[in-house]
């Protein structure tokens, strides 16, 4: 007598099996602070590597100046490339950035830093004193430029918010449970991907507004530009960690 054929599994009530949760997101917000810890410890490094190079004699300075001014940099466009990967993965976790302490957090515009404000880093960090009238209408052109793109972040971001208030948004978000294939739960994927590509331009504008005004300065100009920048960036660090670690900020680097 063969054997008795093993009948395939069906779930109570004729209902599909639930697909496998997906990972928590607190795992990759974990993976961020721990980046972003590492991060600060290479910034402060790069600071003092900068800080012994600008002291040197003039003759010596400016050859050892420009890598270091590279890695600067690129040392700011990693941090972005890092929140890229997580926004792909995660992107309600990439506009939550936990890594962040409060302090930090005040100086956020469209989830990071706001581009002009790497401008006022040129005049303290003493490179616009010896600025040529050429290189001073170029780095002009370049803030009008920034200030413009910041508009249509601005406008792009407004745009996004009205979406969320949209009534098929609002519907699955009110839900329980949400229905896969849902035309609502299409419309909130939308404006999902909409915010990706939001948070991507402004680091974009970021990182290239950041470059400009590199690109316009020598590298002895270059370097006291990025060690007032990073400075300052650090310094808000150190002050918003010490200030309050029991106000919800991440006690880190």
């Amino acid at each position: 007598m063969p054997p008795p054929q093993e009948q395939p599994h069906r779930p109570l009530g004729g209902r599909r099996p639930r697909p496998p949760p997906a990972p928590p997101p607190m795992a990759y917000s974990d993976d961020m602070v721990a980046f972003y810890d590492a991060w600060v410890g290479r910034e402060e490094q790069i600071v003092a590597d900068l800080t012994a190079a600008l002291a040197l004699p003039p003759r010596r300075h400016r050859d050892a100046l420009a890598p270091l001014v590279d890695a600067a940099v690129d040392h700011v466009a990693t941090y972005y490339e890092h929140k890229a990967r997580l926004a792909d993965r995660d992107v309600v976790a990439a506009l939550d950035p936990r890594w962040l302490n409060p302090l930090e957090r005040t100086f956020l515009w469209a989830w990071g830093w706001k581009p002009a404000l790497v401008f006022r880093f040129v005049e303290s960090g003493g490179g616009g004193g010896g600025m040529g009238p050429a290189q001073r209408c170029a780095l002009d052109d370049l803030r009008a430029a920034t200030a413009a793109a910041e508009r249509g972040v601005d406008r792009e971001v407004a745009a996004v918010q009205e979406s969320l208030a949209g009534p098929r948004v609002l519907a699955a978000l009110r839900r329980q449970a949400p229905r896969n294939g849902d035309e609502a739960d299409d419309a909130v994927a939308a404006v999902g991907r909409a915010l990706r590509v939001l948070l991507g331009a402004a680091d974009a504008l970021r990182e290239r507004t950041l470059r400009g005004v590199v690109g316009l300065l020598p590298p002895d100009q270059a370097g006291a530009f990025l060690v007032a920048m990073l400075r300052f960036h650090l310094g808000v660090r150190r002050a918003g960690r010490d200030w309050s670690p029991g106000h919800g900020g991440h006690r880190g680097a």
